[in-house]
């Protein structure tokens, strides 16, 4: 048997070892791993026809969908690199992403017409094609890049090699404790780092995903957990809030079924950790802590540690974690410091930035950005942000893009932002903007609606500012640098 040294690996020996076997759930329709093999492969010939070649970049909108599962697949058969985004990704957005990476080929879920792009869904129903015999990708070659925001604003792109994604599913398996015996409910966008660790985990464990819609509609989750026996369901914390505002604690009726539940990518109230714990007495509620450039670096299980619900738990199976000084060196046990990741998951670089991948790293280890201590017991509690990044929902934010945004509306002179509870009690964060009028003062405030709709049309919608406040003046340091705490305060 081969060695397994990717994903990609994994799966085909799961499709070769039981093809009838359940892969994918969809729309009511099961998809076996031999049907799924075989439209990867079809997906691949497809790619190859548009001219798609080992070592090229292919752009995908990452939906919910198998089409665009057969396409990202296809891509890794290939030898070739995916750069999945949002569906809903802003035109602005797609054309620095294009420009950064000058793909091969795109798919796009509303490709405009005349400029080349293509629909993902070519991808959804593949006839058979012979492709001939494709050698599994080298470990150390690029499989992903990732386009997350960045501290100064600007898209930055993850990349991550097959060896990256691997380690990452494995170490995710290892905690959860993943089997091919495992169907789980996967309500949230592929687009998403989160989303996307939640297919391969499952396509390395042998185990079937059921592609659901978001939790605005808690009806279609439950039926989806009813219909298909689901031993698993994954989300993020806003999700359950929305959850349990609109259905209650129906929840509690599966607590005999579900086997696990993964949370993660933003924090979670205390209130919520609880109430999971009461409607579920015997599921596995796993949370964890992590970046695109380090998936889930850290897990809690809520029942094994309800003592530490604070924290944010151990660092992961294969995952080392350190607490350091501004200088890079090892504190203390119980000191707050920087908390710095090392593992087989974390990435390989940010693309096309040299000085930001080393600035982002202290020899072999990854900087988080985030400050932390570790007591005696290992548990990492998490003291605050050494970043700027607003947390939405698990979408990370940058100030500057929104402030960016806001400044092209001819009444505001300057503008910054910062994070604040969601008044709505369920993204976390939320953004608010604080404003300076244009000099003589505008006849009265743009109407919100405008400033909304300005930021809306250039970025995601989890960058509109829920609140808008004016002011006379930006709070600056003397290098001009804005004065965020002073603005919370």
């Amino acid at each position: 048997m081969d060695p397994i040294l990717s994903v990609l690996d994994a799966f085909r020996a799961n499709a070769s070892r039981a093809p009838d076997k359940t892969a994918l759930i969809s729309e009511g329709r099961r998809i076996s791993y031999g049907e799924l093999s075989s439209n990867v492969t079809g997906a691949a010939a497809m790619l190859s026809r548009f001219g798609v070649k080992r070592g090229d970049y292919v752009i995908l909108s990452a939906s919910n969908s198998p089409a665009f599962v057969h396409g990202y697949l296809g891509c890794h058969l290939l030898g070739a690199a995916a750069v999945p985004i949002d569906p809903k990704t802003p035109k602005p957005r797609i054309e620095f992403i294009r420009e950064a990476i000058s793909p091969k080929a795109v798919f796009l879920s509303n490709p405009d017409e005349g400029e080349g792009d293509e629909s993902i869904e070519r991808f959804r129903t593949i006839a058979a094609a012979s492709l001939g015999e494709q050698p599994s990708p080298d470990p150390k070659a690029t499989a992903d890049v990732l386009f997350t925001t960045g501290t100064t604003g600007k898209p930055k792109g993850v990349v991550l090699t097959h060896s990256n994604l691997l380690a990452a599913a494995t170490n995710i398996n290892a905690f959860i404790g993943n089997t091919d015996q495992d169907v789980e409910v996967v309500p949230i966008p592929l687009s998403h780092s989160f989303g996307l660790g939640r297919l391969r985990c499952a396509l390395v464990a042998g185990g079937a995903v059921v592609l659901a819609e978001g939790f605005l509609f808690p009806a279609k989750i439950f039926r989806a957990l009813s219909d298909w026996k689901a031993t698993g369901l994954v989300a993020v914390p806003a999700g359950f809030a929305l959850l349990f505002r609109l259905s209650g604690d129906k929840l509690g009726e599966y607590a005999g079924q579900l086997r696990y539940i993964e949370i993660g990518s933003a924090p979670m109230p205390q209130a919520d950790k609880e109430r999971l714990m009461r409607l579920l007495p015997s599921t596995r509620i796993c949370m964890h802590y992590g970046l695109t450039e380090a998936s889930r670096s850290a897990f809690i299980e809520f029942h094994e540690s309800r003592d530490r619900l604070g924290t944010i738990g151990k660092a992961s199976p294969n995952v080392s974690i350190s607490i350091r000084d501004e200088r890079g060196q090892e504190l203390p046990t119980g000191e707050t410091g920087e908390l710095c990741v090392r593992g087989g998951m974390v990435m390989r670089e940010y693309w096309n930035a040299p000085e930001e991948t080393r600035n982002a790293h202290w020899g072999d280890w990854l900087r988080t950005g985030d400050l932390a201590r570790v007591d005696e017991e290992g548990y990492l509690y998490l003291t605050g942000r050494a970043k700027d990044m607003i947390n939405v929902g698990g979408i990370k934010v940058a100030p500057r893009e929104v402030e960016e945004v806001l400044r092209k509306h001819a009444r505001i002179e300057d503008a910054a932002c910062v994070g604040i509870p969601d008044p709505q009690g369920l993204s976390g964060e939320a953004v608010k903007a604080f404003l300076v009028p244009t000099a003589p003062p505008p006849s009265g405030d743009p109407p919100v609606q405008e400033l909304v709709e300005l930021v809306r049309q250039e970025l995601e919608a989890a960058a509109v500012p829920v609140a808008f406040e004016w002011v006379d003046s930006i709070p600056k340091t003397s290098s001009g640098k804005v004065q965020r705490r002073r603005l919370l305060e």
